[in-house]
């Protein structure tokens, strides 16, 4: 529930703070090829500055988009149990675990080694197709360990200087 609370007041505040920045640039970027093509007297200026904005926006747009796939693809995890009892015998899986994503639950059964279903070793396949990777399952699954790790690293460090 800490999660939902923190997203919710992180959003209100990215939407109060930044929405003024953003307009402000809009504004600004409309004027400023212009005054940058006279500044160096050269026309293509236009076109690189306006290029480097189209291109950052639908950057940062894809980005959005594919955050909220790997979001909504650890909802999926959490109802999953269905995806645990389709693709093993075993009980003590990652499957319902909050923010870990289907490709990671699977990839702790390849990593843990537990016995798994055709259906799975499909969907496996699938995956390492869609993402153009060799074993994304497991890579999540090991990204997902790397990551605990890490964070473990920094609250001992942090301990260290309180």
């Amino acid at each position: 529930m800490k999660e939902f609370i923190r997203g919710i007041v992180t959003f209100i505040l990215g939407i109060l703070v930044f929405t003024l920045p953003i307009i402000i640039g809009i504004i600004y970027n409309i004027f400023y090829p212009f005054v940058m093509v006279y500044k160096e007297r050269d026309p293509l200026t236009f076109f690189r500055i306006w290029w480097r904005l189209i291109d950052g926006t639908f950057a940062t747009i894809g980005n959005i988009l594919y955050q909220f796939a790997e979001k909504y693809d650890m909802l999926g995890n959490v109802w999953g149990e269905w995806i645990e009892d389709l693709s093993t015998a075993e009980e003590k899986t990652t499957f319902g675990d909050k923010n870990l994503t289907i490709s990671a639950s699977v990839g702790f059964l390849e990593h843990e080694n537990l016995k798994r279903s055709k259906a799975i070793k499909g969907l496996n396949k699938a995956l390492n197709w869609a993402f153009g990777e060799k074993r994304h399952a497991l890579g999540s699954w090991l990204l997902k360990l790397e990551r605990d790790r890490i964070k473990k690293l920094n609250l001992k460090q942090n301990e260290r200087k309180n």
